[in-house]
């Protein structure tokens, strides 16, 4: 038996335990179509997507690929309500919108729905191989049609504790995201702080806390990394950053450019940019926000105000206010097709866990 052939790839249908991970500021409809016609787990992320556009996009992904499809959602908490520390972040930020002669400053608003009735309805509709959530899972009653239906689903863990709740609240896997990820921590039941905690260290105490199929996340950028995450337990792997610098990326030339000078530039964890943490390369706002976490309206209306402000600087060359969500192995990226990179994370693979075994 190869290193990937095993229970987690049988129950998915795929020859690679490799997921693209849902990016979905970034995983295009051609990048999962590409990545599971590789022999991956194409994801695509759904958690921006008017609810209109949801069908439509499935069925465009479909005319591309026969083969498994991941769908992601967001389980957010809705935001609350605070015109005190709405008007204190508005005056912060007022002065980045008078730079580019704005006078209209957006309204704070939300951006995005948490996974609900009408998103349920879809997904059973869409009949998906696999569905997976960001920030926990839905509510149980959801959970139930969703198990009844046969889809496979999939949340992240920052914690050991937050991977026994989705054990037992009907996880069929569980994504172990270390501190090293790119974009958004799935942290959901734990303090932020208690899920800063490195990839190599939260998998194999995950992997001995729970029964189900772990999949390593976070820093993961070759064939070296998914080999040691397989020796210490993971059945697979969810890369992000690595597949930020393919063609078929959905990702801004500014983006990009950031990506490429990554090895200059380092990465921090952030709640600028939506209301939540995440991992991207420090820019001006990164840099100007820091210690100011408690201006910050909650996720996800932050993105009502930054995204603007962001789309204008960029049209001015500008990455100052760009969410370049990146992981920290970003040095590492390779700019080659999404096809050729999973042929060349297989091979590194096997040729490292061969290496190993013959010494």
């Amino acid at each position: 038996m190869v290193w990937f052939e095993n229970n987690f790839t049988k129950a998915l249908n795929i020859k690679y335990p490799i997921i693209q991970a849902p990016m979905a500021s970034a995983a295009s409809i051609e990048l999962a179509a590409a990545v599971s016609n590789a022999g991956a787990l194409g994801s695509l992320g759904l958690g921006y997507h008017k609810i209109e556009n949801i069908l439509p996009d499935y069925h465009k992904i479909l005319a591309k690929t026969n083969h498994s499809i991941n769908l992601n959602f967001m389980t957010h908490k809705e935001p609350n309500k605070n015109d005190i520390k709405a008007k204190k972040y508005m005056d912060e930020v007022k002065k980045y919108f008078e730079e580019y002669n704005i006078t209209e400053i957006p309204k704070l608003v939300n951006t995005t729905e948490t996974f609900n009735k009408e998103h349920l309805d879809l997904l059973l509709k869409m009949n998906p191989k696999v569905v997976s959530f960001h920030f926990g899972l839905p509510d149980e009653n959801y959970i139930k049609s969703i198990k009844n239906q046969n889809i496979y689903i999939i949340s992240s863990a920052t914690t050991v504790e937050e991977a026994k709740i989705l054990e037992s609240s009907g996880a069929d896997a569980i994504i172990a995201q270390g501190y090293e990820a790119g974009g958004h921590r799935g942290t959901f039941a734990s303090t932020y702080k208690e899920g800063e905690i490195g990839l190599f260290s939260l998998l194999p105490q995950i992997v001995d806390a729970t029964s189900l199929p772990i999949i390593a996340a976070g820093g993961i950028a070759n064939g070296k990394g998914i080999a040691a995450a397989m020796m210490l337990g993971a059945e697979g792997v969810q890369l992000g950053t690595a597949f930020l610098s393919c063609p078929e990326a959905s990702v801004h030339p500014l983006w990009q450019k950031a990506l490429s000078d990554s090895s200059s530039r380092e990465t921090r964890i952030t709640s600028a940019f939506t209301g939540r943490p995440a991992r991207g390369i420090v820019n001006r706002l990164i840099k100007d926000m820091e210690n100011k976490n408690d201006i910050i309206p909650d996720f996800p209306t932050v993105g009502s105000i930054i995204k603007p402000l962001a789309n204008i600087a960029a049209d001015h060359g500008d990455d100052d206010f760009l969410s370049l969500w990146a992981g920290q192995s970003a040095p590492m990226n390779r700019n080659i097709t999404s096809k050729e990179l999973i042929e060349l994370l297989v091979e590194e693979t096997s040729t490292a866990l061969n290496n190993f075994y013959k010494t």
